[in-house]
């Protein structure tokens, strides 16, 4: 594994979310620009909540976190090309990947940059149309990939999102997230 790594703290304050809807682990990789993506890692535990529940005897990763898991990692994708975006703007350094992030987290004005715009932006998932292909189990470990298809004038990003464990394709197919600046 790479040396590029968001640090805990800085990770959470990119994201929405919180125990125990914070679906993604680990950010992979993050390529910016017009043909821009993102890699998440989301591990599946036993002791995952939802686990409890679903299909008790068998438990089976279900569709629905899975569904979350996508908007999750879309939506880390356009916060940190807003992230990219707005360092260009201020110091006029292109970040171009996750390794360029990791390089100016640590800066104190990088970090202002991370919450402020945490502080602006909110969104949800707002559809999806997916095709279930295969069953992810507890102990498995999920990839997920997120592309930004295009953005349209009213706030809604379309992705095209794919899952897989190792080579297995979980799911694939296209959702849509809501993001606004209050």
């Amino acid at each position: 594994m790479k040396n590029d790594s968001i640090p805990p703290q800085v990770f959470l304050e990119m994201g929405g979310w919180r125990q125990p809807l914070l679906m993604v682990d680990r950010i992979n990789n993050y390529q910016y620009g017009e043909n821009g993506s993102i890699q998440v890692i989301k591990h599946i535990t036993y002791n995952e909540p939802y686990m409890q529940g679903h299909f008790p005897d068998n438990p089976i990763m279900p569709g629905a976190i899975i569904a979350e898991v996508f908007g999750q990692a879309s939506e880390y994708f356009s916060f940190l090309t807003d992230i990219c975006d707005i360092y260009r703007q201020r110091y006029g350094v292109k970040l171009q990947s996750l390794h360029d992030i990791c390089s100016e987290i640590e800066r104190p004005d990088m970090r202002d940059i991370i919450r402020g715009r945490r502080a602006q932006v909110q969104g949800v998932l707002a559809a999806q149309n997916l095709k279930f292909k295969d069953i992810a189990y507890p102990g498995d470990t999920l990839e997920v990939a997120s592309q930004l298809i295009f953005s349209d004038n009213n706030g809604f990003k379309h992705y095209s999102v794919s899952a897989h464990v190792g080579k297995r394709l979980i799911s694939k197919g296209t959702i849509i997230n809501y993001r606004e600046v209050k």
